[in-house]
């Protein structure tokens, strides 16, 4: 008897020992952490649609998710993985955020789930402005075999479906500020922002020289820090008369370089470099040389 009640209280002792070193130390029971949401995909869809939502938490013990919401509307679910969460858009949900519940709290998507109509659909586009020629990228729903995508009502040229969810787009040329619309056989997406054309320009500055030798011969360059402004553009040789006229027109060499012969006459002559267009957004500027008298 005497036996048992030493080992009973060096059993005790030792749970009491063993007590003192977590107290000691700070241990604890590991505790199932909260759950957490960091995307989900498709962005937006119509009731009945499935969603796949990422994020962790959502099979750690002792939890368990107990309720996932579209803005606030209960829906369907089930846990595939600690990480992942397949559930099905809610009869009377609508645009919000989506929230997965369990033992230990709430987490709330950052983004709102887009309730749609139907297929297909635009939750978002990046950037949201850019002149012609600036590569889109439109996020939604549906967009396989979309025929169409337009800006404003004027349609891209050149665009490629990148998955149900995804299009790259190029902002066309005329397009005027305006919603972006995705045609697709079973209908058409909007979106409900606008995509601004800006207008923004790049001009490149430029100058030409003119030289008058002999009887009579021209010569001179076009200076630019851009080449695709100096190289094989036109020079027009000009004589005032009046008013200035055109005599010659010659071509650059690929050093902005150019010669030309013109009707020996005493005058005034300059050099004029037309503003030239090199794309939507790029131009090279006009330019004059200075004025140069020419005695017979």
């Amino acid at each position: 008897m005497e036996k048992r009640r030493r080992s009973g209280a060096r059993a005790l002792l030792a749970v009491l020992w063993v007590g003192l070193v977590v107290s000691l130390l700070g241990v604890a029971p590991a505790l199932a952490a909260p759950p957490t949401i960091s995307s989900f995909s498709p962005t937006c869809g119509p009731v009945g649609g499935t969603v796949v939502i990422e994020g962790s938490g959502f099979q750690d013990a002792p939890s368990a998710v107990s309720a996932v919401t579209f803005n606030g509307t209960a829906a369907t679910f089930t846990v595939n993985s600690n990480t992942q969460i397949t559930a099905t858009v809610p009869s009377g949900a609508t645009t919000g955020p989506i929230a997965v519940t369990d033992s230990e709290g709430t987490a709330t998507s950052t983004t709102s789930f887009i309730v749609s109509p139907g297929l297909p659909c635009i939750s978002s586009f990046a950037p949201t402005s850019g002149n012609v020629g600036t590569v889109v990228t439109i996020t939604g729903n549906g967009f396989t075999g979309a025929t169409s995508v337009t800006f404003g009502g004027v349609a891209a040229t050149t665009f490629t479906v990148d998955s149900t969810t995804q299009i790259t787009a190029t902002v066309p040329t005329n397009a005027v500020t305006g919603p972006i619309s995705v045609v697709t056989p079973s209908g058409t997406a909007t979106s409900s922002s606008n995509f601004t054309v800006t207008t923004d320009v790049t001009v490149h500055d430029r100058s030409v020289t003119l030289r008058l030798r002999g009887h009579l011969l021209a010569r001179g360059r076009v200076s630019s820090e851009e080449a695709l402004c100096t190289d094989g553009v036109t020079v027009q040789i000009q004589r005032r008369k009046g008013g200035w006229r055109t005599i010659e027109r010659v071509t650059t060499d690929d050093e902005g370089r150019f010669r030309a012969e013109v009707r020996d006459r005493p005058g005034r002559y300059r050099a004029l470099v037309p503003a030239l267009t090199l794309d939507p957004n790029e131009t090279c500027a006009k330019a004059r040389s200075t004025k140069v008298r020419h005695r017979h």
